[in-house]
């Protein structure tokens, strides 16, 4: 007597052999398309890394002369209106600092992005759609 799993299908459905195979086909279809997904979203962090170290070089140097001519020229404004070099100093010492700290933030939204593929939402967190790893 045959057991049902020993029997031949007539019923025109895949056996449990090809069903596996198909299976273990499909896994390794999603896992390289997964692998092409994280290389392609590395790429695109790399590039975007790029473009901020650029621009931010760019911006720290022409922002370091601009800043020595007007920091004098801020004391040199000043210095008449509060009587001392000391204090006019200060004054423009604590608007530069407040203007670093303003430029920080705006350089750290440059490394903002969005992870689709699984790989990168296990590594970096949520996803920015809402989506947990």
């Amino acid at each position: 007597m045959l057991n049902q799993a020993d029997a031949p299908h007539d019923s025109g459905r895949p056996g449990i052999s090809e069903l596996f195979e198909r299976l273990g086909a499909d896994g390794r279809d999603w896992a390289e398309a997964e692998l092409a997904l994280a290389r392609a979203e590395l790429g695109e962090l790399k590039s975007q890394a790029m473009r901020a170290a650029v621009f931010a070089s760019i911006a720290f140097a022409a922002t370091f002369c601009a800043m020595v001519a007007l920091t004098q020229a801020g004391i040199a404004v000043l210095t008449p209106l509060l009587g001392s070099e000391a204090l006019a100093a200060l004054i423009v010492g604590i608007v530069l600092v407040l203007l670093v700290i303003a430029s920080a933030f705006s350089l750290m939204r440059c490394f903002s992005w969005r992870t689709e593929s699984i790989f990168f939402r296990w590594f970096g967190g949520p996803s920015s759609h809402g989506g947990g790893a």
